[in-house]
Formats: C-alpha cells, structure tokens, sequence
C-alpha cells in the first residue's frame, strides 16, 4: 500500500504524541535516579547504548544525516521482555542499538534517525509487522533500510511470502538463537559500513571532478578527450570556442580539430598521434568558420589498470603571437634587405612548396631567370647608393608585372629569378 504525505506527517504527529505520554508515566528501573530532564539520543557512530537505562527517547526530531554514519540496528517489539533480551544478546555489537515497541513508535523513529537494520516483530497489537514493514519500505528516508522479520519458528509459507512482499529480507524464528541473531546483525552492520564507506568514496569522486571541471573550464588552454577510438567525448569551453565545435555528436578527432602547415598543407595526423611530445611547431588548426589558428599542442594517451589504451587526452593553445613572432623573423631571413624580394633561401624554399603542391599532376611550372648587364658601370661611376636605388626600382617594377600568384625573388647580385 502507498504512504501518503499528508498520512505520513500526521502518523508522525501521532506517534510524537504517543511518545511524550509514554515519557511522563516511564517507569523507571529499580535504583535508578530521576533524571532532571529526558535523556537525548546522540547520533554519533558507534555509540553504545545504556543498559542501565532501555527507553531512552529522542527529546526533539533529529534530521536525517546520510553523512552521520551512526550504526543503529533497530528492535520493534511490543513486549518489554524481549527488548530487554535482545539488548542483551547485542550488548557487545559495536552499534547504538534503538528500542520501539509499536509501530507507531518505530515509524516516527524513522523520520528521524537512518537505521543500518530493523529487527521487527511480526505480531504486535494496532500495527502489524507487516503493516509497518511496508509503511517502512515506501518511506522518504526508511525505504532502503533492511529489514528482518522476528517470529515464530513454524510460520506457515504463506506468511513468510507475505513478509517478503512487504518489504522484508529475511526472517529469525523465536525463541531467538544467539548465534544466528549476532551472525545476520553483525553481517548486516558490515553490509552498512561498506556502504558508507562507498556513498564517501563516491562522493569525494564526485567533489574532486566538479574540482577538476571547474579547473578545466577556466583555464585558457583547449583540452579535448577521445576515446580509444579517436572520437571526442569531452571538450572544455576553451576547445569549443578555439575549434567552433562543441563534444556532443561523438565527431572524430580530425574533424572536431583539423591541423595544416603553414603552407596550406593538410595534415593526415592529429596531436595524439605523436603522445607525449610537443606537435610540430607553427601548425594551423582550421576552425568550423574557416579561420586558420596557429597553436602548439600536445597530447597523452590514458591507459587502463593493465596498460592498455583506452582514449587521449590533446591540450592546446592559441600561439597567434608567437607565429606573429616568427613570421617576422621568417621574413627577414628569407627576404632581401635592400629590394624587399625573396632571397635564394626563401626562394628555394617557395620553390619546393609548389612543386609539393603540384600533387602529382602534370601541371608546369615555369622558371625565369634574369641578369642585370652593365650594372658594375653604374656602382663605379655613380656609387653604391646610385646602383642600390637602381636595384629597388628594378625590383618594383618586377614586383608590379609579376601576378600575386608568381614569386620573385633576387638570387644574388644582379640575378633575379622568376
């Protein structure tokens, strides 16, 4: 049966009620001094619980902690007796052990405190076990909490299916054996500290990676994971605003970040191709719009437990100012200080450029090559500024018949090649 909301609180309020009349006519054991006010239940782990003093009750609501970890077998009998005996039986587990003995009691105890197991009688008059069983199971906080059905030893099969049904996981038949009470409660308190133990792990798992994505959304740097398979599966905001792709679609590497020379040249290979060294210096990333981006990058491929590759990590960055940088020394390496043209280093290198690009087609290619005559005469008569300025106007004036598409250049002296 659902537990409505509304149902719920008001059973709570009736059972806080029922509480608070058991706590002014408690009897108290023999010997035992009034307390000046009622004892509170701490929720801490591993607390044991008084033996000198069995009805201890919450003086106000303790919210539910999953953090708290207190270990807290629960027993729900309506027969003092048997709570008395089984605190007994469980005075050495090393848990705080809570006492109920109704249903009403037992579910306003789960509002309040997470139990590790709940020892529930079946017969019990109002609420059965069964009723509470399933008003338990389909609690905000009590529905994965185990619970163990105590009853006699020759319930019928009917009943037991029954039990199961509302929730329950295992039985224990009276009169209770010692040894299979302490061996299921003690399992069961193993079973929970395991499972705190795994709800921290996973949730400092959880803590470190909202660390590492918030580290990785503000750095400058593109990162770009992979899988073992050279697909993105992840990219920082930097990857997608450098790349214009975003890691949703499961796209290729080659795609998501395409690489060429500075020659226009494409490049078949990506960063992860070469892991653990820098990429080749001055490559251009071709972003989705079109623009060309210089950046230097490097890659790491990330390995499982036995050495195998399953996926890459490619970090990038822009290096517009550095390509700036050693575009300008380029230029004045291969470029001649008096006329502007190319020098024989930088020709020869555009030479070799278009014939790469030729591609294997039978295209020509067409070389001039030129000499100045009677240009010593001109130094001689007139001076090395007078036959300097001569080589700049010549140099213009070839600058001005050439197309955008030919290189000129002077070879050396008086030679320029076309």
């Amino acid at each position: 049966m659902r537990f409505s909301a509304a149902r719920w609180w008001a059973m709570r309020v009736s059972a806080m009620m029922h509480l608070r009349a058991r706590a002014r006519v408690m009897p108290l054991p023999a010997g035992a001094r009034p307390p000046s006010r009622p004892p509170t239940i701490l929720p801490t782990t591993g607390m044991r619980h008084d033996a000198q003093n069995p009805h201890r009750i919450p003086t106000q609501p303790i919210p539910p902690d999953p953090d708290a970890g207190a270990e807290r077998p629960r027993i729900v009998d309506d027969i003092a007796a048997n709570l008395t005996a089984m605190r007994v039986l469980l005075r050495h587990m090393d848990a705080e052990i809570m006492t109920a003995q109704s249903g009403n009691e037992a579910l306003s105890l789960a509002l309040d405190h997470r139990f590790a197991l709940v020892l529930l009688d079946v017969q019990m008059p109002g609420m059965d076990g069964f009723e509470v069983a399933t008003l338990l199971r389909d609690g905000p906080f009590s529905a994965e909490t185990p619970t163990i059905f105590m009853t006699a030893s020759n319930a019928d099969e009917f009943s037991q299916l029954r039990g199961y049904d509302s929730g329950a996981i295992d039985y224990i038949g009276k009169p209770i054996n010692e040894r299979i009470l302490l061996s299921k409660v003690g399992l069961f308190l193993e079973l929970y500290r395991s499972r705190q133990q795994l709800m921290q792990a996973l949730a400092q798992v959880h803590r470190q990676g909202q660390i590492l994505r918030a580290t990785f959304d503000a750095v400058g740097d593109g990162i770009i994971a992979t899988d073992n398979h050279d697909h993105v599966s992840w990219m920082n905001p930097a990857a997608e605003r450098m790349t214009g792709w975003i890691a949703l679609g499961n796209r290729p590497l080659s795609q998501v970040m395409p690489l060429e020379t500075a020659e226009g040249e494409r490049l078949a290979v990506t960063p992860l191709a070469w892991p653990g060294r820098a990429a080749a210096a001055h490559v251009l990333l071709r972003s989705r719009e079109g623009k060309a981006i210089p950046i230097s990058s490097s890659a790491s491929v990330v390995r499982d437990p036995d050495g195998q590759p399953i996926g890459g990590v490619v970090v990038f960055q822009d290096a517009t100012q550095a390509y700036a940088r050693h575009l300008a020394l380029q230029g004045e390496a291969e470029t001649d200080p008096l006329t502007g043209l190319l020098n024989r280093a930088g020709f020869n290198k555009r030479l070799l450029a278009m014939l790469a690009a030729r591609d294997g087609t039978r295209r020509d290619l067409a070389l001039l090559f030129g000499d100045l005559d009677k240009f010593k005469p001109v130094n001689d008569n007139f001076g090395h500024a007078a036959g300097d300025a001569v080589l700049k106007e010549i140099a213009a004036r070839l600058n001005r018949c050439v197309r955008d598409a030919d290189v000129a250049a002077r070879w050396a002296g008086t030679n320029s090649p076309c």
